[in-house]
Order: structure tokens, then sequence, then C-alpha cells
């Protein structure tokens, strides 16, 4: 039997309670919900619906409403030029387009191509989105002061629906989007996503979808965090539901 087949097999006969909670091995708690179109699987339904801060997930929407607005023309056009300021990370005392702004995770980039977004055409996307509660407050810091929430669940949807191309914006852009979020493929699938920590709330995410040749699985996965040093657990909490379910 194909590798195709036992994937799917697991998936119908799956039920939610069924996901471990990986978690208590790490000696942390969270919640891990993914979703392949018509049903999801998680470990604890009720913090899959409970919304948090998006942090640094964000950013892939954050990107796309620039791309869609042509505030940048594409993934390689330099946006952001390094006048500086005081960083956070070395890699971030870099000029930046939305592909290399994207892998580095750098803040100050985003921030500046939100506040050449604007609120209303912030609040106009959000609405369009659906996103979360869709709740701005500052222009470069909505989402990462808790203002802005969401929850675990609505990230898969949105990821799904992008993973899709189903979102209301061009496909075109969907997909230079997707370009340049892909964390890892190998012979059987392909991983997309982006990684996210707010140290006010000590929640750390990582959020994305899966491809493999005949099936897409979005995904969500935050984690109580309490500190920087500690971030590798959301990869290896992924890594161990992806084998879990047969994915990986």
């Amino acid at each position: 039997m194909s590798k195709i087949w036992l994937i799917l097999l697991f998936f119908v006969f799956l039920k939610a309670e069924d996901l471990p909670d990986f978690f208590k091995e790490q000696n942390t708690s969270g919640v891990f919900i993914i979703y392949d179109g018509k049903n999801f699987f998680s470990n604890d339904f009720k913090r899959a619906n409970e919304a948090f801060s998006p942090a640094s997930t964000f950013k892939i929407f954050n990107a796309l409403i620039a791309l869609n607005l042509r505030i940048v023309k594409d993934t390689k056009e330099i946006f952001y030029h390094y006048k500086g300021e005081k960083v956070f990370l070395k890699s971030w005392a870099n000029d930046a387009n939305l592909s290399s702004a994207m892998k580095r995770s750098q803040v100050i980039a985003f921030k500046e191509l939100a506040r050449k977004i604007g609120i209303k055409r912030m609040q106009e996307n959000l609405n369009i989105l659906n996103y979360g509660n869709k709740k701005i407050s500052k222009i470069d810091s909505f989402w990462l002061d808790n203002s802005l929430k969401i929850s675990a669940k609505e990230q898969a949807i949105l990821l799904f629906e992008l993973a899709n191309l189903k979102l209301a914006y061009p496909k075109t852009i969907q997909k230079e989007l997707i370009n340049i979020i892909k964390l890892k493929e190998d012979n059987n699938f392909s991983l997309y996503g982006k990684t996210g920590f707010n140290d006010k709330q000590n929640i750390a995410w990582i959020v994305g979808f899966i491809k493999t040749k005949n099936k897409i699985y979005s995904f969500a996965l935050n984690v109580n965090i309490k500190n920087f040093d500690t971030l590798f657990k959301r990869e290896v909490l992924l890594d161990q539901y992806l084998e879990f379910l047969k994915i990986k």
C-alpha cells in the first residue's frame, strides 16, 4: 500500500481526541491543530479556539497585503534600507526585500511595510481576510502588542485557503507569497510556514501548511515559551506531530 493511502486511512480513523499531548514531554503546554479542508484534528480544541497575538506569523499577511497594493512590486524589490538603528538580531542590520525579510523575520522591515500600507488600507484588508479579531492599535506594532489576536484554528483555516490559492487576492500574488515561506522539502512533502514569538504573552507559534503529492494540510502550533533560548521546542513539537501523523 502506498504512503499516500496510509496517510489517508490514518486520517479517516483518527478521532479528535487521538492527537497526543507532546507538549507535556517538553515540560510545557500548548496546542497543535491540523486541517485537511474537511476535518480538524487537535490535542486541545479548547485552546485551538483561544486567541493570541500572532506575533511574527502575521508577516505572511503583511507581505500579501503589500504585494496586492503594489507597495512592493515583487518579492525581490528592496523596500527596506537599514539606517544604522539598534537591532535585536545582527541579521536585521541589512537592507531587505520581502524574501530576505521573511527569512530573517526582520521586524523593523515589516514595521516599515505596515507604515506604508497605513491604518485605513490595513484595516480594509484585515476585514477582507477576516483575520482574527481584526483589531489595529498602532500601525507598526498591532500584531505584536496584543491588540490583534487570532486563534490557532483561525490560522489553520487562513493558511489552508492560501495553500489552495483561495484567498480573495490574485493567484499570482498568492503564489509569490508561498514561494518565500517554504521552509523545507524532500521527495515526500514540502513544508511552508512562519514562526513567531510574543515575549509579552510568552507564546511561540509556528504556522503553515504541508503539501504531499496528492494532499494539502494546514496547521498551527502555539506553545508556552518563557524565554528565547527554548524557542527550539516549537520545531521539535511540530516534528513530533508530523511523525505521528505519518506526514513527514
